[in-house]
């Protein structure tokens, strides 16, 4: 069908290119200097847009005049009919329909009508659904990226978007989830990011999920509305980062994602003994411990929890890294802009020591004899 109306379009241009008038039929549309995807964008033209067709040219493209702006134009997203807001809105209530083709129609009626509550919530709740099609349908994940998160007796989609929401600044996020699969959308006015992947929740209300794609677009207003309705943007604290801050590439998530998340801090027991002991909490029933952690955004942190008269923590974000021989190098910013490298010297052999600058620890949490710390008022 689309063929034909292109067909029809190109010949009719052809025939009588002087009074053509033609419509743009896209949510909206490229006018480009040059006859060719990769030409400069003089402008962006909305759906409805009346343009007069001054030259067919060879392939798929049409020399347009739009207003007073003059370009090329892909002929596939013009038409000779004006498009219907109604219409369109009727194909994408059209359950018959494939999803992608109802979401499209959609986006065209909401551009159209942007004023219309019901088109906006119809718009947001067939992206959802089109993108938990897209998840159920990876077989090879461009990622694995893993992520973690504490539940407070919330929905799955709630403790989903609680993660994604969690430490970044002036953003709106939204999560569905289908079985095993979610897809969740954080952004604001100018930007979305949009992660597809699968999740569990154990008994503790644990959850650990991984991010298997991801995407990101320039919104518009129309589509922020849809995709956000009735959300506002989560509350920012201090610390919060802006989205995108801090996320590292797949090939450093790599290399973190293969280490232990927690390792128990370690002190020689007398000077030059050899002998080390793990320093324990009472308070919480376990080592104090150095622990990595990432989030769905491919963010790290990591925190030491220190030994002392408060049992304080330590907590950076790790800005980047790389390898040093069979070590790693940290680049890890603080909550108040400080920045310092640290090697990460990983244990050798068999053994099961790293080192943190001059500071000794272990994944294996419960070999070492132990040194008790009691509870403070007030501490952990």
């Amino acid at each position: 069908m689309q063929t034909l109306l292109l067909s029809l379009l190109l010949a009719t241009a052809a025939a009588d290119t002087e009074a053509q008038r033609v419509y743009v039929l896209g949510s909206s549309l490229n006018l480009r200097k040059e006859p060719s995807a990769e030409a400069e964008i003089l402008e962006k033209l909305q759906i409805g847009t009346e343009c007069r067709v001054s030259e067919k040219l060879e392939g798929q493209w049409l020399k347009v005049l739009c207003g007073e702006k003059a370009g090329y134009a892909s002929a596939s997203l013009l038409g000779l009919e004006k498009p219907s807001a109604e219409k369109l809105k009727a194909e994408a209530q059209d359950t018959k329909l494939p999803l992608k083709q109802r979401e499209e129609s959609a986006l065209r009626a909401s551009t159209l009508s942007p004023e219309d509550a019901e088109l906006q919530k119809l718009l947001g709740n067939l992206f959802f659904e089109r993108n938990l099609e897209l998840a159920a349908g990876i077989k090879k994940p461009t990622m694995r990226r893993t992520f973690q998160h504490t539940c407070f007796n919330q929905s799955d989609s709630s403790c989903i978007g609680d993660a994604t929401g969690a430490a970044v600044k002036d953003v709106k996020v939204r999560a569905e989830t289908k079985g095993n699969l979610f897809v969740v959308a954080v952004g604001n006015a100018e930007r979305v990011v949009v992660y597809r992947g699968r999740y569990k929740i154990n008994r503790m209300n644990e959850l650990t999920g991984e991010v298997l794609e991801q995407t990101g677009f320039a919104t518009t207003p129309v589509l922020e509305k849809a995709l956000f309705f009735g959300l506002q943007p989560r509350r920012s604290g201090q610390w919060d980062l802006s989205l995108g801050q801090f996320a590292l590439d797949e090939a450093s998530h790599s290399l973190l994602d293969v280490l232990p998340r927690e390792w128990a801090v370690l002190e020689q027991s007398a000077a030059g003994s050899g002998l080390w002991k793990a320093q324990w909490n009472d308070c919480l029933k376990r080592p104090f411990l150095l622990k990595f952690a990432p989030d769905i955004h491919g963010r790290w942190f990591l925190v030491i929890e220190t030994v002392g008269a408060d049992n304080a923590s330590k907590s950076y974000w790790v800005a980047a890294l790389s390898k040093q021989g069979s070590d790693l190098e940290l680049t890890l910013d603080d909550y108040y802009g400080g920045t310092k490298r640290e090697l990460f010297k990983l244990p050798q052999g068999r053994g099961d020591i790293a080192y943190l600058g001059d500071k000794a620890y272990s994944f294996k949490l419960n070999r070492y004899a132990e040194v008790h710390h009691p509870c403070i008022q007030g501490g952990p």
